[in-house]
């Protein structure tokens, strides 16, 4: 396992153009290391483990392994593959420190004769190999439930380096948010990208009436239990609700994701629920749609939170509360995203549903006019800094400049283009999943600092009791993942 796992490996940790005529030292192999995903000549994780997998399931059928077999050891690849490169920079931190004199003299052979090939491909499987062992070591030492796997043999000289190395973040990142949030959060956030997040899906108000349905379904069918959140924790004096209908599923012996898949369950094909983080479901919530709205989904990409608009107007009018039949425009300038949208509504019932109806922009006739809407959701591309646990590989796809500066200038024009589409009276509600104040609290700044901004909007705060208009979530502190609404 652990071969194969070197192998697929290589092309994802090193850049193809690694094997070029010259002498490469521990400081070299470091920088590749941090800086090379995201680069065209380097494979992506995910594809890589693909690759694998399909080799594997022709070596395991040509030796007549048997199906658990299979199941198990496909898990073990996936985890040995993907935590390898997760953990990249504190394996080789391990690696370069603790085997320094091996691995120089592993560099030393390498470089005697920089033009043979072999000898620097060598040294890179060598490298990859045993990081792969450093894994399995860490993996195995997670499952002992050790508080830091490992830790006693690492050593810093200052915080920087040692939430860097420690959690595998790169170093750019951990300084911007020393920088916001100071070292005791940043480590707890640098820890909490490296566990899975937990399974939380929002129930379809328009297919299943009650939460107590759907977690006896679940029960019934698939023997998984599910707990109904109540709340979710905030820094103020007290907690604020959860979103209505949010159940958390528990992973027991019966059932997991890697055993059967979420959406392979009836319930799930039948519409009754849709996998959806918890502050995500909060980012529809703070839209407080209403029945009869005019609403635009102005970033609407595959839909998780037009349908969670939906689901809320539908549960408000069956209520009693209005009568009126609400609409929900999606817009993506991904027009892939759009179609995939709309193969979604018969499932979750939206066709033949007579209390709201949802269009996207690719929809012939549809089109978003000035002043028309009562509320326009604004969740706009980012970094994606607040859900790293859900993309552990995005961490080493992310530029600083993109973070402090590509991402916000996007994120302001989009913002002034959407907000000439509230009509009087209506609501804007501004939305990403990072954690950046780059993304968040400075656009924000910017869009009110603008000329006449005062004569036309009002900060709209979330409660009496809460007078700010902005809020941040944080996996570590909230349970959610990392996301950040205006309004």
């Amino acid at each position: 396992m652990k071969r194969l796992a070197s192998e697929a490996l290589v092309s994802v940790l090193f850049p193809t153009n690694i094997f070029l005529t010259k002498k490469w030292t521990i400081d070299d192999i470091a920088v590749e290391l941090e800086t090379c995903s995201g680069e065209k000549y380097t494979e992506d994780t995910e594809k890589a483990l693909k690759k694998l997998l399909r080799r594997y399931q022709r070596i395991a059928l040509e030796n007549g392994i048997s199906y658990e077999e299979r199941q198990a050891s496909r898990k073990r690849l996936a985890d040995l593959v993907i935590g390898t490169s997760v953990m990249r920079l504190r394996h080789f931190y391990i690696l370069s420190t603790t085997r320094h004199s091996t691995f120089e003299k592993r560099l030393d052979i390498a470089g005697r004769d920089s033009n043979n090939l072999n000898q620097q491909k060598d040294l890179i499987f060598y490298v990859v190999q045993s990081m792969v062992n450093l894994h399995a070591d860490y993996m195995a030492q997670c499952d002992d439930n050790s508080v830091e796997p490992g830790a006693n043999c690492l050593h810093f000289q200052n915080d920087l380096d040692r939430i860097t190395f420690t959690h595998s973040i790169p170093r750019f990142l951990v300084k911007l948010l020393i920088e916001q949030y100071g070292v005791e959060q940043t480590e707890s956030m640098a820890s909490v990208f490296n566990k899975p997040g937990p399974i939380t899906i929002r129930r379809n108000r328009i297919k299943c009436p009650t939460d107590k349905m759907l977690s006896d379904r679940l029960f019934k069918e698939d023997s998984i239990p599910s707990l109904l959140l109540s709340s979710i924790r905030t820094g103020n004096e007290s907690d604020i609700a959860a979103p209505n209908g949010c159940l958390m599923l528990v992973a027991n012996d019966s059932w997991s994701p890697y055993k059967k898949s979420i959406w392979s369950l009836n319930a799930w094909k039948d519409g009754w629920f849709e996998v959806q983080d918890a502050g995500s479901q909060l980012i529809a919530e703070a839209t407080e749609v209403k029945p009869g709205d005019i609403v635009i989904d102005y970033c609407a990409g595959n839909g998780g939170k037009t349908f969670s608009m939906a689901s809320q107007m539908y549960e408000a009018s069956s209520c009693g509360l209005d009568n009126f039949k609400g609409c929900i425009i999606a817009h993506d300038v991904d027009h892939s995203r759009l179609k995939q949208l709309k193969g979604t509504l018969p499932r979750i019932g939206i066709t033949s549903n007579e209390t709201v109806a949802i269009y996207t922009t690719i929809d012939p006739g549809v089109e978003l006019k000035e002043r028309s809407a009562d509320v326009v959701l604004v969740d706009v591309p980012c970094s994606s800094s607040g859900v790293l646990r859900r993309r552990p590989s995005q961490r080493f796809h992310l530029q600083e400049v993109e973070i402090t500066k590509s991402f916000p200038s996007i994120q302001i024009q989009i913002l002034n283009q959407a907000s000439a589409l509230v009509k009087q009276g209506g609501s804007l509600i501004y939305a990403t999943c990072s954690i950046s104040h780059y993304e968040n609290e400075d656009v924000v700044m910017q869009f009110e600092n603008q000329e006449g901004f005062e004569s036309l909007w009002e900060p709209w705060s979330f409660s009496m009791s809460e007078k700010s208009h902005c809020r941040t979530f944080l996996p570590f502190y909230n349970g959610t993942d990392g996301f950040f609404i205006a309004r």
